[in-house]
């Protein structure tokens, strides 16, 4: 029987304390069984006493006994609560929420870095960084699972979520291949609305630590909410915010002749500003590397400090045992009624 088998494979009770009612049930079965004290009964014909004789011989004898023991038996396990599907969990402590602020304006098309020798826009080097980050903190290398919660906002002109933290990796990685520049119509830099975001996002956190790390290639122009604002609301929830600069703090000169362009200048001291309010740090990335190696250093400075404690995880199993239960009892009594109490 397949209920018997996972009982046999179960790793406890949930109610352990109720299988002492076992022993009752034991008390009764042995009672039952031995044999009544002789007595006289008048009846019509010996036939009807050759066919009680052979319901009670043996064995046979003590059918109702056994079931009634049988039924109480499996309620009584049922009672008791046998777990199933039990496994090993981790229980962890230390655990970290982050959200990623990345910046997709049209500067974000700036061809200005390198990546094997080849010009790469911001955008893609942006991406293949904040990959990168998290991929760091899988749980194991090729885990779809990470150990933080880690979620992604995207702004322009406006600030949206494009994942909400999650533990799934391998979802927020394919939220973020789908990160592309802002059209037209959403064009700007709304850094403190991509910061407030993030904020409410961490607000009603329980995790040990709570960070956001913002990257962006411009200055703030758009949205209501001023960036210091949004800075002085992350330190009152206790959020850490790293602030990276894609590019440079100094306007550029693209191209020649009619086809030039300038760059839009990064606010270093508005990003170094939010960064010292909040305890967090100020990057200048000007190359790949510099962005790679800014999001690694983040990484290794919010590293996540577990707690190991081992508990078990299953679910109740009382119903088969339940039912079976039942089913015996009726059977029982089915069977004394049918068999053993016809008396002409």
């Amino acid at each position: 029987m397949n209920w018997l088998s996972r009982l046999l494979a179960s790793p406890g009770f949930s109610s352990p304390e109720m299988l002492w009612l076992l022993l009752p049930v034991l008390a009764l079965f042995i009672w039952e069984c031995f044999p009544a004290a002789s007595g006289v009964i008048h009846i019509s014909t010996g036939e009807r006493i050759r066919s009680l004789y052979r319901y009670h011989s043996g064995v046979l004898s003590r059918l109702t006994a056994l079931g009634r023991a049988l039924g109480l038996a499996l309620l009584t396990v049922a009672l008791a609560g046998p777990l199933e599907g039990w496994q090993l969990n981790k229980e962890r402590a230390g655990i970290i929420d982050i959200v990623l602020c990345l910046d997709v304006s049209g500067s974000m098309r700036e061809t200005d870095f390198l990546v094997g020798g080849r010009p790469r826009d911001r955008m893609y080097v942006a991406r293949e960084a904040a990959r990168s980050f998290i991929d760091s903190r899988r749980e194991t290398a090729g885990s779809r699972y990470g150990l933080d919660r880690v979620g992604l906002v995207l702004f322009s002109g406006l600030a949206w979520t494009q994942c909400p933290l999650t533990l799934d990796y391998d979802v927020l990685e394919h939220e973020l291949d789908r990160a592309e520049i802002a059209d037209e119509r959403k064009q700007g830099t709304a850094i403190g609305s991509a910061l407030g975001l993030a904020v409410r996002r961490l607000s009603k956190s329980e995790a040990k630590s709570k960070v956001v790390i913002l990257l962006t290639d411009g200055q703030n122009n758009r949205g209501d909410l001023d960036p210091m604002t949004a800075a002085r609301l992350a330190k009152e929830y206790g959020i850490r915010v790293y602030t990276i600069g894609a590019g440079s703090e100094e306007e550029k000169i693209v191209g020649q002749g009619f086809f030039s362009r300038r760059t839009e200048a990064i606010d270093g001291k508005m990003l170094s500003g939010i960064a010292s309010m909040t305890g967090g740090k100020y990057y200048l990335a000007s190359d790949t590397r510099s962005l790679m190696n800014a999001y690694d250093e983040i990484s290794e400075m919010e590293a996540t400090e577990i707690e190991i404690g081992d508990y078990k995880e299953a679910g109740v199993m009382y119903l088969p045992f339940l039912t079976a239960g039942a089913l015996v009892l009726v059977f029982s009594g089915l069977a004394r009624r049918h068999w053993f109490e016809q008396i002409p």
